[in-house]
């Protein structure tokens, strides 16, 4: 088995390294758990990219832009891996969340060991996402970067999936949760100086109708009823977040 801990997806997101320092504490055989730090340049100079978000870059290009250039080079590696496990933090106020693209029997297996508050499986940006490229890809996005207990959580959870592929033989205290599902099916873009309403909550549920963000006296109003997912003010640039439905 081959899994890579990959971190550093976005570079200004530095969870990923704390989360990796506890890892490596576990002393895991190296040729079956590797670190992989995946925009080191944006890193170093504080940022989220350089040139365009990684992480909807795939499957990138030869000679395209630094993250183009380095999604196609990090392919092969993503694709070699049996899991792929992906650390990220969040602005919004999101959770005890995995992200999934592919929800097949062994995905679902992982999850249900993990127990999550949340899962969503990404349709939105699939196939331009890092773990859409993974035989078994899983986003961890527990909550925000300088937060303790994301860091305690994330790491909790990962050892219960190691422990459960018989990596580790610790003990792990059960914690039980009923994880809710959510297909994340499109974006909700964000018309220039439009702000959302300070009720509006990632999980509650956005009414057909309901007013959920405005500029001045203009306002937008929801065509459809849909979970905000995602959703904050500074988390991308042109859109607030994405639509989801929950999966019965």
């Amino acid at each position: 088995m081959k899994i890579i801990l990959n971190i550093l997806t976005h570079g200004d997101e530095k969870i990923g390294l704390k989360v990796a320092k506890e890892i490596e504490k576990l002393n895991i055989n190296k040729n079956i758990l590797s670190v992989q730090i995946a925009n080191k340049k944006a890193f170093e100079i504080h940022k989220r990219f350089i040139d365009q978000d990684l992480n909807r870059s795939f499957p990138g290009k030869k000679f395209g832009n630094h993250e183009q250039k380095l999604a196609y080079k990090l392919l092969p590696i993503i694709k070699s891996a049996d899991i792929v496990i992906d650390i990220h933090s969040t602005t919004s106020n999101l959770k005890n969340t995995l992200i999934v693209e592919k929800f097949n029997k062994k995905t679902i297996k992982y999850i249900k060991v993990i127990q999550p508050k949340y899962v969503l499986v990404m349709n939105a940006t699939k196939n331009n996402a890092l773990i859409s490229q993974a035989k078994i890809g899983i986003a961890f996005e527990y909550g925000k970067d300088n937060n303790p207990n994301t860091l305690k959580k994330i790491v909790a959870d990962i050892k219960k999936l190691f422990k459960h592929l018989g990596l580790i033989n610790i003990r792990i205290s059960k914690r039980k949760n009923t994880t809710k599902y959510f297909n994340v099916f499109s974006k909700v873009h964000k018309p220039k100086e439009y702000k959302l309403l300070k009720k509006i909550k990632n999980y509650k549920l956005i009414y057909k109708g309901e007013t959920f963000a405005r500029r001045g006296n203009k306002y937008l109003i929801a065509e459809e009823d849909f979970y905000p997912i995602l959703f904050g003010e500074k988390n991308y640039k042109d859109y607030f977040g994405f639509r989801g439905k929950k999966i019965i």
